[in-house]
């Protein structure tokens, strides 16, 4: 009977071993650096927790201001030259004391030799405030002249660039929209010859061998110049390939069905170019039927070619191709915009730090972004280095990197307005919570600091979003603000973001208007 149970025990013995071992590592605490640290644990399989809830994250929001209105339509009358002021006092006894991000100590500054800024905090809450000094805003008020102008000709041109949280025209579409709806101008600006991602400015086509070299993120080690352009990218047929195969390399555009209505109006068409080895005729149709055809010199360097499309002035746009015969320019970036208003570009650098600029061709850069009436800078950057950055000396590394790109812009735009548009909130699971990765403020502030020391523009998008814990919130909001990356925002919390700057430089301008409304700025080519 005995020796009928002993291998029954044996068995019971051998199971809870391996299921008190499975227990055991399942459960094991985390860390970094062993072969087991992608395995997964009993906490990975639980539903995270946000630290901040939906409910609290949507009353900050409504703390900021009125419900966000929409301009859509191009006919819209929307009066956004002045938004209803919202008390100071009001707006912050709206928001819960959730946040524990550092403060840098700095505070706007209120009164400036350009206008007077004292009215700011009945106009905008705190966190919606730019941050800067006396020459950074006075450099704001140089932008705010230009667009004071009459007929604003030739047009205005606004530079968004940014990381991938601005990819597929999020953020800069609604800002353009909103401004042009003001200022005037219509058309999306710069597009990417060959864009990585679909852009809701305008739907995009081609047929050859098309190629796209990007002097950010993984570099293609085959090209050996800086000729990258203000797009710090640039598209080429295979020579070789496209020869041999005799095929036409093509570019087609259309207009999106969902993207804002102004982006479908425009008269000039502008091409940013690299080198151009032999001459080149570029065959261009619009709607099926107009045609041109355009002669491209060869160039040592960099060509802005302009031309002026009458045929739209009196029929809608439907289509627009490109045909390259031979030679095959380096294209950096086809513009399509009036001659006249305000024209803001997305220039989303997927994967980048924004520490690209001082690498691309200088003489080349200098000149394409001296081809437009370049008024204002935005950079929408930091997110990229959060998961890498893991103290202070390393996160100002960063923004001394940062410094460099910014005062490389400053020598070849005197005297034009810089706004760094920081990080956002970013999580990341420890345990069953999403908290907000721990080195973040560290770059924030670092990166503030360097800003402000350096004549340039702040806005906080971390504050803006509620700091600390808050893009979890965004993740659970109804309907979500963000995405499940826990990284980036959805199109409605672009939007959402987009709008909330949109009023910070609302605000701004409304005070420049109170004492400097007779002031412009005369284009001088």
């Amino acid at each position: 009977m005995s020796n009928s149970l002993h291998p029954v025990r044996k068995t019971i013995i051998f199971f809870v071993a391996v299921w008190m071992g499975i227990f055991a590592f399942m459960a094991r605490p985390h860390s970094h650096g062993n072969i087991f640290s992608d395995w997964p644990r009993w906490t990975e399989s639980v539903q995270p927790v946000a630290t901040m809830s939906p409910i609290e994250a949507r009353m900050i929001l409504e703390g900021y201001s009125a419900p966000m209105r929409e301009i859509d339509p191009v006919d819209s009358t929307a009066d956004l030259l002045s938004p209803p002021p919202i008390p100071a006092t009001v707006a912050s006894s709206q928001r819960p004391e959730l946040s524990t991000a550092y403060s840098t100590g700095m505070e706007p500054e209120k009164r400036v030799s350009e206008y007077d800024r004292g009215a700011i905090d009945t106009f905008l809450h705190k966190d919606l405030q730019l941050v800067g000094n006396s020459q950074a805003f006075d450099a704001l008020g140089n932008f705010f002249a230009a667009l004071n102008a009459a007929t604003r000709k030739p047009a205005i041109h606004v530079l968004h660039y940014g990381d991938s949280q601005i990819e597929g025209d999020r953020i800069t579409g609604h800002l353009r929209n909103a401004w042009q709806s003001i200022w005037g101008g219509s058309g999306p600006g710069f597009l990417s010859p060959l864009s990585p991602v679909p852009s809701m400015a305008m739907r995009q086509s081609w047929s050859g061998d098309w190629r796209r070299y990007a002097r950010f993120g993984k570099r293609d080690t085959t090209i050996q110049h800086d000729r990258f352009g203000l797009m710090a990218a640039f598209a080429q047929p295979d020579n070789v390939r496209s020869d041999s195969m005799k095929t036409a390399a093509t570019l087609r555009f259309e207009p999106h069905p969902r993207g804002y209505k102004r982006n479908r109006t425009f008269n000039q068409l502008h091409l940013a170019l690299g080198k151009v080895i032999e001459p080149t005729t570029m065959q261009l149709t619009i709607n099926e039927s107009e045609t041109i055809s355009v002669l491209i010199n060869p160039d040592t360097l960099a060509q802005h070619l302009s031309l002026r499309l009458d045929a739209l002035d009196s029929m809608a746009f439907e289509s627009l191709e490109l045909q390259f015969d031979k030679g095959y320019p380096e294209i950096n970036g086809i513009g399509m915009w009036a001659d006249s208003g305000i024209v803001v570009h997305n220039l989303a650098m997927r994967g980048s730090s924004g520490t690209v600029f001082r690498q691309l061709d200088r003489k080349q850069f200098s000149r394409q972004l001296g081809a437009i009436r370049t008024e204002l800078i935005m950079l929408q950057y930091g997110g990229n280095v959060v998961p890498y950055i893991t103290n202070t000396e390393a996160a100002q590394r960063y923004a001394d990197w940062f410094t460099s790109q910014i005062r490389l812009f400053q020598s070849l735009l005197p005297q034009k307005p810089i706004i760094v548009i920081g990080p956002s909130d970013m999580a990341q699971k420890a345990g069953v919570l999403m908290e907000t990765y721990p080195q973040l403020t560290l770059i924030r502030d670092a990166l503030k600091e360097a800003v402000f020391a350096n004549n340039a523009l702040y806005w906080d998008v971390f504050e803006v979003m509620g700091g600390e814990g808050s893009m979890a919130a965004w993740v659970k909001s109804d309907p979500p603000l963000a995405s499940s990356d826990h990284i980036h925002f959805t199109p409605a919390g672009a939007k959402q973001i987009a709008e909330l700057f949109r009023q910070s430089i609302q605000a701004e301008w409304t005070l420049w208007q109170n004492t400097q409304a007779e002031r412009t700025l005369v284009h001088e080519p």
